[in-house]
């Protein structure tokens, strides 16, 4: 399956990457602009999937996956550390075919990513009437941690999608552990899934034992 896949962040690019190419299924071309997106998909060379990510330098929001559908006839997904409750719609209503979180492990989104170079869509099942929310007592990058422990994330999985030191990560773990009064990772996924979860899916991750 050949692949286009952009994002700004260097470091989460390359992860991503280096997981697909491993795949021996899997040819990827990385971008770290939207530019530079088009441009390799402006080229003859047939492609299967393309990924961006939401907040890349020149996406515009939804402007850029719109002029990349109109574009492309292969599908085209978005890659977001933060998934909305209202961003599947918007997605679709653009002709995403999929919504990929960055919080997921690396292997459900390799999977994901051959579903929708098959033909398939990638969209997160919304738990009715949940809204995806941030937890109030919590900083901007603790809410971000706390999503991908739920996701199964490692606190080395976490360092390395975020770009942090790992004793940033487990600094913010800790705070996140005292601020929803939690004993331990578990405790505090359990909190998270009860009164902010915003996704069915992400209920059944495995959550990682480590501190």
């Amino acid at each position: 399956m050949r692949v286009i896949l952009a994002d700004d962040h260097v470091m989460v690019l390359e992860m991503f990457a280096d997981a697909l190419v491993r795949d021996e299924s899997m040819a990827v071309r990385t971008a770290t602009s939207f530019d530079d997106a088009l441009r390799l998909a402006s080229m003859a060379d047939p492609v299967d999937l393309i990924v961006l990510d939401y907040d890349m330098q020149g996406m515009n929001g939804y402007d850029g996956l719109r002029r990349m559908v109109a574009l492309q006839k292969a599908p085209v997904a978005i890659l977001t550390d933060r998934i909305t409750h209202d961003m599947a719609e918007l997605v679709q209503a653009s002709g995403g075919a999929g919504l990929l979180s960055k919080s997921f492990g690396i292997s459900e989104v390799i999977g994901l990513m051959r579903r929708l170079g098959l033909g398939g869509t990638a969209f997160p099942v919304q738990n009715a009437g949940a809204v995806a929310i941030d937890i109030p007592i919590l900083s901007k990058n603790q809410n971000r941690v706390i999503r991908m422990i739920a996701a199964g994330q490692s606190n080395s999985d976490i360092a390395i999608a975020l770009a942090m030191p790992l004793s940033t990560v487990k600094m913010h773990v800790r705070a996140i552990f005292k601020q929803l009064g939690a004993r331990n990772r578990t405790d505090a996924v359990r909190i998270w899934h009860r009164d902010y979860a915003p996704f069915a899916k992400l209920a059944t991750q495995a959550v990682h034992a480590e501190t």
